[in-house]
């Protein structure tokens, strides 16, 4: 915890549309003790790729993963802006980033095993390294931000124009639009720096308990 800041996660259960899985009794207390401990108690930022499952019937919201609040899930639109055809959808998804939407769509660089090269990665295993990337720049140009101060960046800086000719937009609660294939909308790298860059931290989370009388 003492020398990584930001981890990239494109992994999760299975893409099948029957497995579930929730983080277990070490990753969770991890988990926990990252958000607590890591980067001097500021926390650290723990992105994860929503998954692919979609054709299969797959839906993120079974992915304990994606489900932690501890966690900034990642989902992909293609370079059109639509949504693919293998990403999951949930009410947990963040914000999205670009990646191959088709056979026909340029896919994402980057590194490959034996010292080599590719440019053909996709899917949302190739969308959550982009968001680290940019989670890096973020705490570069502020290194004070916590790890909720992260996740209140991407609320208020997430471009929806870009992808707003896809259904399922809702403006939610707290004025904000979100979409169960996008979360908050496409990652905006600019943005996110130049609002870091001023920002100051926010308050301490508060838990809203509400007693409920049964009859």
């Amino acid at each position: 915890m003492d020398k990584i800041d930001v981890f990239s996660n494109s992994w999760g259960p299975a893409d099948d549309g029957k497995a579930m899985d929730e983080p277990g009794r070490l990753l969770t207390k991890v988990l926990y003790k990252g958000i607590t401990e890591g980067r001097n108690g500021k926390g650290i930022i723990y992105i994860f790729a929503s998954g692919n499952g979609k054709f299969h019937g797959d839906n993120c919201g079974a992915d304990g993963y994606i489900n932690s609040i501890f966690t900034v899930p990642v989902a992909s639109a293609s370079q059109e802006g639509k949504a693919v055809y293998y990403g999951e959808r949930c009410a947990a998804i963040m914000a999205t980033a670009y990646s191959s939407g088709s056979p026909r769509n340029e896919m994402i660089a980057t590194t490959n095993l034996n010292n080599s090269c590719t440019v053909r990665h996709s899917g949302t295993s190739a969308a959550a390294p982009l968001a680290a990337g940019i989670a890096a720049l973020v705490l570069q140009a502020n290194p004070e931000l916590t790890w909720r101060d992260f996740q209140h960046l991407i609320a208020w800086t997430s471009e929806v124009a870009v992808l707003g000719a896809n259904p399922d937009w809702i403006l939610n609660g707290a004025g904000y639009w979100v979409n169960r294939n996008f979360g908050f909308g496409l990652l905006n790298a600019f943005k996110l720096v130049t609002m870091a860059r001023q920002m100051k931290t926010v308050p301490s989370k508060s838990i809203c308990i509400i007693p409920i009388k049964l009859r």
